[in-house]
């Protein structure tokens, strides 16, 4: 089963989403606590680093663990370095407050959100930012059910127990908005990890499908009924990866190595699903308590999500803007979270050079 830990970072970062733009708008404020400890470095602006590389600090969304596979295969086989990059990553966590405040006061040089949405909200506020890829292409984010009685429309949710983080009601009224109905259903604020819902105390749980929904599997032995925020209305790209508009200006060279090099650690990743994983549990995130076993089974759920129509045109990492002005965007909208103008928060020209044009 999945160590607390690990439950408790991707349910902290749903009370983060439910909060919207709130937290957007605290974003440069909130850089001011500064970076957390642990493998990586404190960062200052893109700098050069000894023998000519350009260094990039990297601040993470959480831990480093196996979410993060094609940059630490990336960094380990030394593609940054033929790139003429070296790279360090900064740990997140539940308590660094808002990412894309580390990024836009210059505390990382490049940021990877949980969530393409608050990256946008960021921007709307006056934010710099701007991304230019994202790892998955899916919003991780679910409500789960019990097996025996599982819920997979959103026609079903109609009167029932919803538990999640205080916050992540914002989402729930949206979802039923988008599909035209009227909010109707009992918030039940809950802990982390699937608990809630293994006893009974809720009839629908928000949680992640790589966390909350392998905990579930592995207690009882079966996949909870699963329905999916994209499939309520509710889509994100999830871990983007951006800087800021400065950054990109200054070192754009840089970045399409960096991204190059990161493309050959997604292809590596596929080739060996251990790979990533065992570099995650006995290096880059050593001190994390991570578990094998359970991190080789999180990049299994990770894998399928890098992949969709857009990434077999254009190859990994990439950001429809058309589908992020459109579905994304009305489920922000709908969320209460600001947008912008898309060409504003998304640079796709990197990968496009790299992807021969695509």
């Amino acid at each position: 089963m999945l160590s607390a830990d690990h439950n408790h970072s991707r349910r902290g970062f749903l009370t983060l989403l439910g909060a919207g733009a709130a937290v957007a708008a605290g974003a440069p404020l909130l850089a001011a606590c500064g970076s957390p400890s642990g493998t990586g470095a404190s960062s200052s602006s893109a700098a050069s680093a000894p023998g000519g590389l350009t260094n990039f600090a990297i601040q993470l969304s959480w831990v480093p663990d196996t979410e993060y596979a094609p940059l630490f295969l990336a960094d380990s086989n030394g593609h940054y370095k033929s790139e003429n990059v070296a790279v360090s990553f900064i740990p997140g966590g539940s308590d660094i407050g808002a990412i894309e405040g580390i990024v836009a006061s210059g505390k990382a040089d490049l940021g990877i959100a949980t969530d393409i949405t608050t990256v946008v909200a960021a921007a709307a506020d006056g934010n710099p930012l701007v991304a230019i890829g994202a790892m998955y292409q899916s919003n991780l984010n679910v409500l789960m059910s019990d097996y025996r009685a599982p819920i997979t429309k959103v026609a079903d949710l109609k009167g029932k127990r919803m538990g999640g983080p205080q916050g992540i009601q914002t989402k729930f009224d949206a979802i039923f908005t988008l599909n035209g109905m009227t909010p109707d259903y009992k918030f039940i604020p809950t802990g982390y990890g699937p608990d809630a819902l293994i006893n009974g105390d809720c009839d629908v749980l928000a949680g992640f499908i790589t966390d909350e929904v392998l905990a579930y599997k592995a207690a009882q032995g079966h996949m909870p009924g699963i329905l999916s925020f994209t499939d309520a209305g509710l889509p994100a790209y999830t871990l983007p990866i951006f800087t800021t508009t400065q950054t990109l200006t200054a070192k754009r060279d840089a970045l399409k190595g960096f991204l190059a090099a990161t493309l050959k650690g997604f292809d590596e990743d596929v080739a060996d699903p251990t790979a990533g994983p065992k570099l995650a549990v006995d290096n880059y995130g050593k001190n994390a308590g991570l578990s094998l076993d359970s991190e080789i089974a999180h990049n299994a759920a990770y894998l399928p999500l890098a992949s969709s129509d857009a990434t077999r045109e254009h190859g990994y990492m990439w950001i429809d803007t058309a589908y992020l002005a459109g579905p994304i965007y009305r489920g922000m909208e709908a969320s209460g979270l600001k947008t912008t103008d898309v060409e504003k928060v998304v640079d796709m020209s990197l990968l496009t050079e790299l992807h021969g044009g695509s």
